[in-house]
């Protein structure tokens, strides 16, 4: 199996608004994936060809430059107004492709920081593996012969934090996108034969066929658009013995994969389960969404399944295992907040394997715990630790698994705040469910406050939603929410996010006795 890259805090997306601009900047220094440039003058030849060879650098693994900032992410004013047009994504890419291939997929936009100039380019890895230069890149130098950053037929990649040429470990990197991206190729060759099936099986005689065949042919092998549709023929032919075989032979099925360290078939189980789970929340299946969910706990358990106790250092495999559930339940909580569905939502929080130690109160803190623990969502900056963005990880789950938004494009909006709101609702139900009160960390804080603050508005207004979600009396559950506020706003600090609730939330906060830190002036 190929051996892990250190992580790094950069969650990799196609986004480039101001909320994640302000992540990558509280970041506070660079990394193979992000680039802080003090400027660029793209009027300037030997500007483009620079920008080019770190564009075309990125495009191995994706990642992105932030212009106008110096090497600890703060604004230097380096750019002008004028400067920052010609970063528009029209202009910016035609020049680029200069030099670049045709398969160049950039974002582009401009940002006022405080007056100043910032502008965030997002690359995507090139499905080719990496960028081969179409020209040579060069500028003339007054005086002296013409400098030549790079060749015709070069390719650059990043080595730590530089653009360089292609070595050896270079090669390496680009010889796993290239298996990546075969191997998405493949499946889409193939999408057009399951889709077929899949029509039919939504026309009802495949899905007939499926729900008076042997169960066996119901399985965790078949493609997820098969999978779904031949799970809603069985609920409609009220047949769930294929469904409760499939579940059974889920667990020992993915223990063989873990234990013999197959990273990608777990993510497949995973995400077929996850798209099944979300079907049966879509189309209110409850019996059978929690019955996906026991199963998701039953597989979180497979980490636990060690001689020594797991405390302060967990096994990495168990914490990467452990990290992925979570990223899908993240999404899953999405989808439920979309959904209004808070019964769903309390579900998915509340959930926890026997084998946890009793401090952990839901499976999210557990998971998240572990993961910092096992360095999978935090890297080091010198000697302080920094934080990923989950909540932009399970964004990109969402993306991929297309069951997860049957209400939303993938790169609609209402996906990352329903996350944030059910980061939110998750704070305020591990409080209510534990004897001391621990909540989890905010991540929700990380991202603008407009986002959140609907979902404790409805938690004041909307008896049903709160009896569900906090059942305890008005004065703890004020407490909660003042503790999650209190939280919420040190974390946000380097985010420019959450910077407190409405008035309306503060005032009944105030009138159970607990004293709101608010930002309001009455």
């Amino acid at each position: 199996m190929v051996q892990p890259q250190s992580p790094e805090p950069v969650v990799i997306e196609p986004v480039v608004n101001r909320e994640k601009l302000r992540e990558l900047l509280a970041l506070e220094t660079e990394y193979p994936t992000l680039d802080f440039k003090s400027g660029y003058d793209l009027k300037e030849k030997h500007d483009q060809v620079d920008l080019a060879k770190h564009v075309g650098a990125m495009s191995v693994r994706g990642g992105f430059l932030v212009i106008g900032v110096d090497g600890q992410g703060n604004p230097t004013g380096s750019v002008t107004a004028e400067q920052a047009k010609l970063f528009d994504e029209a202009r910016l890419r035609p020049k680029l492709l200069k030099w670049l291939p045709d398969t160049l997929e950039i974002y582009s936009q401009v940002h006022d920081l405080d007056g100043h100039q910032v502008v965030l380019v997002h690359i995507a890895p090139n499905p080719a593996g990496c960028a081969f230069f179409r020209a040579d890149g060069q500028y003339d130098q007054p005086g002296r012969s013409p400098k030549v950053v790079f060749h015709e037929g070069d390719v650059f990649y990043r080595d730590g934090t530089q653009s360089v040429r292609l070595n050896h470990q270079g090669l390496e990197q680009v010889i796993r996108r290239r298996v990546e991206h075969q191997r998405a190729r493949w499946q889409a060759e193939h999408t057009e034969s399951y889709r077929r099936l899949a029509d039919e099986l939504r026309a009802g005689s495949a899905g007939q066929h499926v729900a008076q065949g042997p169960a066996v042919e119901f399985n965790l092998t078949l493609e997820p658009d098969v999978l779904v549709e031949a799970a809603i023929e069985l609920l409609r032919a009220k047949d769930d013995i294929p469904l409760r075989r499939l579940l059974s032979r889920a667990v020992p099925d993915l223990r063989d994969l873990f234990r013999s360290g197959d990273e990608d078939g777990v993510t497949g189980i995973l995400d077929r389960l996850t798209s099944l789970a979300a079907t049966f929340l879509d189309l209110e299946r409850h019996e059978w969404f929690e019955q996906v969910i026991d199963t998701l706990v039953s597989i979180y358990g497979i980490g636990l399944e060690t001689e020594a106790p797991i405390v302060n250092d967990p096994p990495r495999r168990s914490a990467v295992l452990w990290l992925a559930i979570i990223e899908r339940v993240l999404a899953l909580g999405s989808l439920a907040v979309r959904r209004s569905d808070w019964w769903a939502v309390r579900n998915l929080v509340a959930r926890r394997h026997l084998e946890m130690r009793d401090k952990y109160t839901t499976w999210l803190r557990h998971a998240m715990t572990m993961a910092s623990r096992a360095k999978l969502l935090t890297a080091r900056d010198g000697n302080q630790e920094v934080l990923d963005s989950i909540l932009s990880r399970a964004r990109n789950v969402a993306r991929q698994l297309e069951w997860l938004r049957p209400d939303v494009e993938p790169e609609d909006e209402k996906v990352l705040t329903g996350l944030t709101q059910f980061d939110f609702l998750a704070g305020v139900v591990a409080m209510a469910d534990s004897t001391n009160k621990v909540g989890l960390f905010p991540h929700f804080a990380r991202f603008y406050a407009e986002r959140t603050r609907p979902a404790a508005q409805r938690l004041i207004r909307e008896p049903a939603m709160r009896e569900i979600i906090y059942p305890g009396d008005d004065q703890h559950f004020a407490a909660a929410l003042h503790t999650i506020d209190r939280d919420a706003q040190r974390a946000a600090f380097q985010y420019d996010g959450w910077d407190g609730y409405t008035q309306d939330v503060y005032v009944f906060i105030q009138e159970q006795g607990v004293r709101a830190e608010s930002s309001w002036t009455s």
